[in-house]
């Protein structure tokens, strides 16, 4: 058999005076001040552990962080150290809290169950739709309607973190314009009056079409709790201790969320630093801290001043960067390096961006051979496009690398392949899009024949379709005349289809004809999953693109990709995992939290490291309205010399910025950055400088470097394993490459079914009584809401209506306590983590723990239930969370029918081993890259990817 070992994580060190201290502290609010390396962390890390060694349950903690990479992060590390917990650990960031809190409890709101969160896309679209009716003529331009959308979202954004309302918004502004005289300052002030209007509405229409906003989600959370008795008994009752990591970055509202839970305990642990402050509104570094002071005079301080990650030159060089700042922005700290002096902070000034670029690459190149890991090499910079030289240095280099997010979405090759596709299909006349369909692998016409086409598309003025059509083409051989009119006759068909199907099966539909755009002939396994990401993301903008609007033809879908393309977030490149060692390339704001042996900072030049600009035309939220005074001093170089530093910090054994003394865009000479000008001054002759000599290799481009397989404790959903037990191949294009998935209407059914039952369970664990009258209530209102395929599954409607009723009458409803609802359970396995969420836990009269399981599907009898590999990981993930030997689970069918599995010790074993062994079987997959299919006639016909797959289309082609 196929072993795989994964890389054990280091022994930890003991902790210092000053860490056992900040562990140890007892109840009541302690800030702790810690800069880079001081293990701000790692306490949180301890003391959770500690407290729940005295007896403070899991259960009764809460760790909250800035961003959700930062919470899994945690709890990595929690588990590195103390094993996996049974079910979720209570370590979240805000967001995510404050969505669970509106789901389970915002139906005391009115709010409904099938409420979605808008992605970026959605917000965009929504506010634009509100300019339109709006119109607004100090914020709307016909003839540039886009102009300022990103700035309103960002204003009204930010006044959400601050807690303002539309009223209190548009209160001020009617109040200042009554006194104001001033003509210019009237102007700005009508601006804002019409922000507010803009503001009120958008949230009218977001209320109105179930959507929420993340900055939602805390508003209504805090407000569940601090006005709603039930909310607070079940959730801030239950909390006595909570912990917040970065608290610096901490907005208003989630400061707010906080003071609110801790109010009748006011166990708060805090922890923060404020030169680390880089998301704050209007880069307020202190206002946290000062407003923790406050808040709870008689709270604790405490100072870490030890740093273990960095040698002494890097921490003196990044002291003597952030020492320049006013004393009136940031409190005083000296950090003490632990692990000696190490070797200088070096300085490279290069004559141009390729140079520069070239000479980091080669360095890259010379550690890798001298045996250290590419991963343990960083190369950061301030935005993601300066990414671009570096990529193509590195690949002429042959040095395989890794890129975290970045912008560029709709520039993707097989993004614009698809674009076109779509374009083809609306029209097909449209000569361009079809000349790209025709270099897809579906069709392949050659280089020659595309040129042949075009030059006699140009002699007969007709459109290229009617050219194949009619084989009115000499120089193109019978290869290429077969597949260009095999092309013509697919777009033909597609575009019949178009006019009675919507786009996202019309989507699918040209991505089976097209070969999926040739993801499958990708050599890189790194690039693969890129593409598949970017196909998935592009299928899910059409999802909510489908949510957004009424019309579903493809022509309206891309106008609305259209709009999305001038959008800020709408180019953001979807992330992928970390398959290959690579050199990683990352942003500074993106670093934060991370550290590596070796730091590139690149790019550090004036122009690129001088501070947001603004100015008084810019739309910002006023001060008038921010609960805090705003900060002293130049806000914007503040924050920006923040994040220098905060990139600095990320070295441990090396640290080399790099700078040249021109770039292309723009062209004029460049000159080094004050952040970093300065801190060589103070340093003197302790830090290195380099000249680096004109790079004058011809520019190559090769293929991208392919780095050795990462090897890493997996992290499923329980679905994963059986999706990987019936066909591993489906599993490696399903979950690994991300390609997109036909909509499901069960899925969507059982999805809204699953909410009101939710909701329901909740409202009746609150003591409200629950009738079929109320659930029918809920059940329409969620039907309302939802824009699924309503039009062609109308009947659902009372379908669904007609099993809610039901099960509200049957025992699986009356005759039992329920316990808890949508209880999140991870399933600690020999070689995964396996999370799943179980609808409901119930306690039963004999004492069982009893998981139940809502089914909308035909009933199974129990024999065929026992060897079902969801119920196996649901009784083994129970008996682990219970410390039980004996649990029951209970699969209730809408149809009427229930039927109980009991698994006791002996069932329990066997199933773990089965799991265990899936998940052996899936590690090994992964660490080799390879998932053979399992091709059935049965199953091939019902696959999604049988077009990419030649098994699955020979399965599915059986006779």
């Amino acid at each position: 058999m196929t072993t795989i070992a994964f890389p054990d994580a280091p022994p930890a060190a003991a902790l210092d005076d000053e860490q056992r201290i900040a562990v140890e502290h007892g109840d009541g609010p302690c800030l702790v001040i810690a800069g880079p390396g001081s293990g701000k962390t790692r306490i949180i890390v301890e003391r959770f552990h500690r407290l729940s060694a005295l007896g403070i349950g899991t259960g009764r903690q809460l760790v909250l962080t800035y961003t959700r990479k930062a919470a899994d992060e945690m709890r990595a590390r929690v588990e590195r150290a103390h094993g996996s917990f049974g079910d979720d650990a209570p370590l979240t960031n805000y967001h995510s809290f404050g969505l669970r809190v509106v789901r389970e409890w915002g139906w005391l709101l009115g709010i409904s169950p099938v409420l979605r969160i808008a992605d970026a896309a959605e917000r965009w679209l929504h506010v634009e739709a509100v300019l339109d009716e709006l119109r607004p003529p100090l914020l709307w331009n016909p003839l540039r309607p886009h102009d300022l959308m990103d700035p309103l979202l960002e204003i009204i954004g930010t006044a959400k973190q601050e807690l303002v309302t539309p009223d209190a918004y548009a209160t001020w502004a009617a109040a200042r314009l009554e006194v104001c005289d001033d003509p210019a300052e009237r102007i700005v002030l009508e601006r804002h009056k019409d922000v507010a209007r803009l503001y009120a509405r958008l949230d009218e229409r977001y209320r109105r079409a179930g959507v929420f906003d993340f900055d939602d989600c805390i508003l209504y959370a805090e407000r569940l709790i601090r006005e709603h008795p039930a909310v607070r008994s079940a959730v801030a009752d239950r909390i006595s201790h909570v912990m917040v990591d970065e608290y610096q970055d901490t907005n208003y509202a989630q400061a707010k969320l906080v003071e609110t839970l801790v109010a009748g305990h006011r166990n708060l642990f805090v922890v923060a630093d404020d030169d680390q402050s880089i998301y704050k509104f209007r880069g307020a570094s202190r206002a946290n801290l000062d407003r923790f002071s406050r808040e709870y005079p008689e709270h604790r301080q405490l100072v870490l001043t030890n740093n273990y990650r960095s040698t002494d030159q890097i921490v003196a060089a990044s002291r003597a960067l952030i020492g320049v700042a006013s004393p009136a922005t940031r409190i005083e700290k000296r950090l003490i390096a632990d692990r000696g002096p190490g070797a200088a902070v070096e300085v490279w000034r290069a004559p141009e961006e390729r140079s520069e670029a070239m000479a980091v690459a080669r360095e890259c190149a010379r550690l890798i051979a001298d045996g250290m890991r590419p991963a343990d090499i960083a190369w950061l910079f301030r935005q993601h496009v300066d990414m671009q030289p570096a990529m193509r240095a590195l690949r002429q280099c042959g040095v395989p690398y890794q890129v975290a997010g970045g912008r560029g979405f709709f520039q993707e090759r097989e993004v614009k392949d698809a674009l076109a596709l779509l374009a083809a299909i609306d029209d097909p006349d449209d000569s361009q899009a079809v000349l790209r369909c025709l270099t897809l692998p579906g069709w392949g016409v050659a280089t020659a024949g595309r040129v042949a086409l075009v030059r006699a598309a140009h002699q007969h003025d007709v459109p290229l379709v009617t050219l194949i059509a009619d084989a009115a083409v000499g120089d193109l051989d019978e290869v290429d005349l077969a597949a260009a009119r095999q092309c013509v006759e697919d777009i033909r068909e597609l575009h019949a289809v178009s006019q009675r199907e919507d786009v996202r099966d019309l989507f699918q539909l040209a991505l089976e004809a097209s070969g999926f755009l040739g993801i499958i002939d990708e050599q890189s396994g790194v690039a693969r999953l890129q593409m598949g990401a970017n196909l998935n993301k592009l299928g899910e903008l059409l999802e909510t693109f489908a949510d957004w609007s009424d019309d579903r033809r493809v022509s309206t879908a891309l106008r609305y990709l259209g709009v999305l393309r001038d959008s800020r977030d709408g180019g953001e490149l979807p992330s992928i995992e970390a398959i290959e060692d690579g050199v990683v390339l990352l942003t500074a704001h993106g670093s934060k939290g991370l550290e590596w042996p070796v730091v590139f900072l690149s790019r550090c030049t004036e122009r690129r490291w001088q501070g947001r600009t603004t100015s008084s035309s810019d739309l910002q939220l006023p001060d008038d309205l921010v609960p805090e005074p705003p900060p002293p001093g130049d806000v914007a170089v503040d924050e920006e010399r923040r994040l220098f530093y905060v990139a600095s910090t990320r070295a441990r054994d090396r640290l080399v910025y790099t700078w040249a003394r021109s770039y292309p865009q723009p062209s004029s000479d460049e000159s080094c950055t004050p952040f970093l000008t300065m801190a060589m001054s103070l340093r003197g002759g302790s830090v290195l400088s380099k000249e680096v000599p004109a790079d004058i290799t011809v520019a190559v481009r090769p293929p991208r470097p392919v780095g050795a397989p990462v090897l890493q404790r997996l992290s499923i959903a329980v679905s994963d394993l059986s999706v990987f037990r019936s066909c591993p191949r489906r599993y490696n294009y399903l979950r690994r490459w991300h390609l997109p998935v036909r909509p499901d209407a069960r899925n969507w059914y059982g999805t809204m079914i699953h909410e009101v039952l939710r909701t329901a369970a909740t409202r009746r664990i609150a003591g409200e009584a629950v009738s079929g009258d109320v659930v029918a209530s809920m059940w329409h209102a969620a039907w309302d809401q939802s824009r699924g395929p309503k039009g062609r599954h109308a009947e659902l409607r009372a379908h669904g209506e007609e099993q809610l009723r039901r099960y509200l009458e049957s025992p699986g409803w009356i005759d039992t306590t329920i316990d808890q609802v949508e209880e999140p359970v991870t399933i600690s396995l020999d070689h995964a983590d396996a999370a799943g969420r179980f609808d409901r836990v119930d306690r039963r009269s004999d004492g069982i723990p009893t998981v139940v399981d809502y089914k909308t599907g035909r009933p199974k009898e129990e024999v065929a239930l026992r060897a079902d590999l969801q119920l196996r990981a649901y009784a083994v993930g129970l008996a682990q969370r219970e410390q039980s030997d004996e649990v029951a689970i209970e699969f209730h069918y809408l149809q009427g029918a229930i039927t109980r599995v009991i698994a006791d010790k002996s069932f329990l074993r066997k199933a773990h081993g089965h799991l265990s062994a899936t998940a052996r079987e899936l590690a090994v997959a992964s660490s080799t890259g390879s998932f053979p299919p399992k091709p059935s006639r049965w199953q091939c016909q019902r696959c999604d990817f049988r077009t990419v797959c030649d098994e699955g289309r020979a399965a599915a082609n059986e006779e």
